[in-house]
């Protein structure tokens, strides 16, 4: 099933901009990574929509190899150098997240934040992902939450009962992180709509958490960033399990598949995205042995994108 794919690279724009005023938020959103994965360590790792490696000194030095994955091919070369300088052990791949270019069961662990509201088929995302998952592999999924306190009140007082159903809700196009007026999907979404799907592709929920509990311009103008972050540990800690915030976390463990093979290198676990083949490898090209698709390698970045 074909899904329509929110390419940055056609808005010329540079995520890490989005950043900058958002100290609040980035550290809150560090907070809750580095907790979630405070007791993990493994193999392969996989970073999807990782962008710039925003997050990537979270789990970097708890995997072997770690792959940071993105659609916007420009992103991965501009931000390269500065990636690889600090961390080494990460590999930079350009591919689409629903027709990921990588064997079954090859990752112990993986991470998704700031994504899903592009996703517009979520089961078709997390049955992808599932296969490239070891049995026992480690998911960790952000989303923006539909029923979060503001959303409620401003619910209560229009009469609006929708904020209630499993329906994810549409964003207006009016500014979407750098793609202003571009329409591309922007959801939201009810706890309760991920929770499910990720149950039905094999994953079982271990731990929510919160974020970003103070996300108010008001609030980010009267206290500096300490205050706010001291205050968010702790609405972290005591409402972790509410649906009172912006931004939800859900840590899950896949209950499915096998636990794989032990891969050494890259082209150990890649494969052709679009027919799940074997590739046979060049220098800097590839070509699937079944289906005949090229794939080149330029810079160091496979490009592996795919519609």
């Amino acid at each position: 099933m074909s899904q329509k794919l929110v390419n940055y690279d056609g808005f010329d724009y540079d995520y890490s901009t989005y950043w900058k005023g958002r100290e609040y938020e980035n550290t809150a959103e560090h907070i809750v990574v580095e907790k979630l994965l405070k007791e993990e360590k493994g193999d392969w790792f996989i970073d999807i929509g990782g962008s710039y490696g925003r997050l990537a000194d979270s789990y970097a030095d708890k995997y072997r190899k770690c792959v940071i994955l993105d659609y916007s091919l420009k992103t991965l070369k501009k931000n390269q150098d500065h990636i690889i300088k600090r961390f080494p052990n990460c590999i930079l791949i350009a591919a689409n997240a629903y027709r990921m270019p990588f064997q079954g069961d090859a990752f112990d662990g993986s991470l998704m934040v700031r994504v899903l509201h592009h996703i517009q088929n979520q089961k078709e995302y997390f049955n992808e992902l599932a296969r490239v998952l070891k049995k026992d592999g480690i998911y960790i999924q952000e989303f923006a939450n539909k029923r979060h306190l503001k959303a409620r009140v401003r619910a209560f007082f229009s009469g609006d009962r929708s904020i209630n159903d499993e329906k994810p809700y549409q964003q207006p196009t009016i500014h979407l992180e750098g793609a202003k007026g571009s329409g591309v999907s922007f959801l939201n979404y009810h706890p309760k709509h991920i929770e499910r799907l990720l149950e039905e592709s094999g994953f079982e929920i271990i731990e929510k958490q919160g974020c970003s509990y103070l996300r108010v311009p008001l609030l980010k103008r009267l206290f500096g960033i300490n205050t706010l972050l001291f205050f968010e540990r702790i609405l972290q800690k005591v409402f972790s399990k509410s649906d009172i915030p912006p931004s939800i976390f859900f840590k899950s463990k896949l209950n499915k598949g096998s636990k794989g093979k032990d891969y050494e290198n890259l082209k150990d676990i890649l494969l052709c995205p679009s027919c799940k083949s074997s590739l046979d490898f060049g220098d800097d090209i590839c070509i699937c042995s079944k289906c005949k698709k090229k794939y080149i390698k330029g810079n160091g970045i496979w490009d592996f994108r795919t519609e």
